[in-house]
């Protein structure tokens, strides 16, 4: 290779591939898309497939298998619009009718927990509003979803002050705001014995207390539904083409770099013809 052509194409191959992985790399987006998660906190029904389809899209379809009783995912960003979210035993035909559903109605700017809770007698798909908006300077906010029958409606106290009060089984609570920090989270069940939760709660954060019925007694556990006012995608961002990978990003970009470097390297070399 020649020096005039390497003078040209080192740059351009650094630059390019510089900003391919700048791209494939990208922080967190702040919360201005819209979100979904989803969860599975019925203790006796058994494991799940989880279908969401867009109403405006019939071909376009996420499907999650083999969701136990527990399980709660990370965010997926997804476009405004109106979803189908079904819920079929793990294992059963995609086309079979679902043993429950739910739709949802998800708008710019907004986060949701599609929930399957109760018994599986009385099983209901609930669609959670999830607050991810920035709590005011020191606090978070937080809220109980209970999971544990045995449980009964629950209290959780913070330092011996009350914090949420009645959180019924099969339910979610409204966000309460508390101080943010470390501390422990006492949770009090009317029918079991109390549960210490030590917690570190962000300034401008935002959390879900879990309260599940494992192995004969209760287990509760924090998950963080924003920080910030911003939440953490588990993927790509859903677009007209259906989600957009980091893999499929960087190759996109290599191959672009590629195309301009070849593209250079066969103006140089006519040139020198000329």
């Amino acid at each position: 290779m020649s020096k005039t052509l390497r003078r040209f194409l080192i740059p351009l191959l650094v630059a390019g591939l510089a900003s391919v992985f700048a791209g494939a790399f990208l922080p967190a987006q702040a919360a201005t898309g819209t979100y979904l998660r989803l969860a599975h906190l019925s203790p006796d029904t058994p494991d799940v497939d989880v279908t969401v389809t867009n109403f405006a899209r019939p071909d376009w379809s996420v499907k999650l298998n083999g969701v136990g009783y527990g399980d709660i995912s990370g965010y997926q960003r997804i476009e405004p619009g109106t979803y189908t979210v079904a819920m079929r035993a793990a294992g059963a035909d995609p086309k079979s009718a679902p043993v429950i559903s739910a739709t949802l109605d998800a708008t710019d700017g907004r986060a949701y927990t599609v929930a399957g809770l109760g018994k599986f007698t009385s099983l209901s798909l609930s669609v959670l509003d999830d607050d991810i908006t920035l709590p005011p300077a020191g606090k978070a906010r937080m809220r109980v979803v209970n999971g544990a029958p045995k449980a009964g409606e629950l209290d959780i106290d913070r330092a011996g002050v009350p914090v949420i009060e009645k959180a019924a089984f099969g339910k979610a609570t409204a966000y309460s705001l508390v101080d943010a920090g470390a501390s422990v989270l006492q949770v009090l069940p009317k029918g079991a014995p109390a549960t210490d939760l030590p917690v570190t709660l962000d300034p401008g954060g935002v959390y879900t207390v879990l309260v599940l019925e494992k192995n004969g007694g209760l287990t509760a556990e924090v998950k963080a539904d924003a920080k910030g006012a911003e939440v953490v995608p588990a993927g790509g961002v859903e677009t007209g083409g259906g989600s957009t990978s980091r893999v499929m990003v960087l190759t996109l970009g290599l191959i672009a770099v590629a195309g301009a470097a070849g593209a250079l390297f066969v103006t140089v070399l006519r040139r020198r013809k000329a």
